[in-house]
């Protein structure tokens, strides 16, 4: 599997960016990657818009875990299981001169898993969430490529935080 892991700077840049001045602690460091399906497509899509999802994980989860208390050493891998546009990528629209950036429409989305570990490495829980549109007119009306794979990136974030909340104090 492609893998990139998030350091701690970054997750305190997006806390600082999101309102890390609230006094909420940093959120956990976090490794996202794709599989191996999901990465073979990487290419066709652009590989710069690899950073923009793993973006759009570290600042879903920056705002979801902002209030879950969480122990110290915890960290959480996110696993794209599927991801597709819900618009052409530039790489698509420079491959492809006859798909226009407004116009052409895909049934984007994306399927995630997560898992929360503790400092041991053991897993505390675990999510999994899927959320592609039925049809293109229950897709979002957002110009952005990635505009249903972000829904569906900060439902499984808000998921991810209701289950760490959920888990046993210790």
């Amino acid at each position: 599997m492609n893998r990139m892991t998030w350091t701690r700077a970054l997750a305190l840049a997006a806390a600082a960016v999101l309102g890390g001045a609230s006094g909420a602690a940093a959120p956990p460091v976090t490794t996202v990657e794709f599989a191996p399906a999901v990465a073979a497509k990487m290419p066709a899509f652009g590989e710069d818009e690899r950073r923009t999802v793993e973006s759009a994980v570290a600042t879903a989860l920056t705002r979801a875990f902002r209030e879950v208390p969480l122990p110290a050493g915890v960290t959480i891998q996110v696993t794209f299981e599927e991801l597709e546009p819900s618009h052409p990528t530039r790489t698509q629209l420079m491959a492809n001169p006859a798909a226009d950036p407004t116009r052409t429409h895909f049934l984007g989305g994306a399927a995630l898993a997560g898992a929360v570990r503790d400092a041991n490495g053991h897993v505390l829980t675990t999510v999994s969430h899927r959320y592609f549109p039925l049809t293109l007119g229950l897709a979002s009306a957002s110009l952005d490529p990635w505009a249903d794979a972000r829904l569906s990136v900060d439902q499984f974030a808000v998921k991810l935080a209701a289950a760490c909340r959920a888990l046993p104090r210790s």
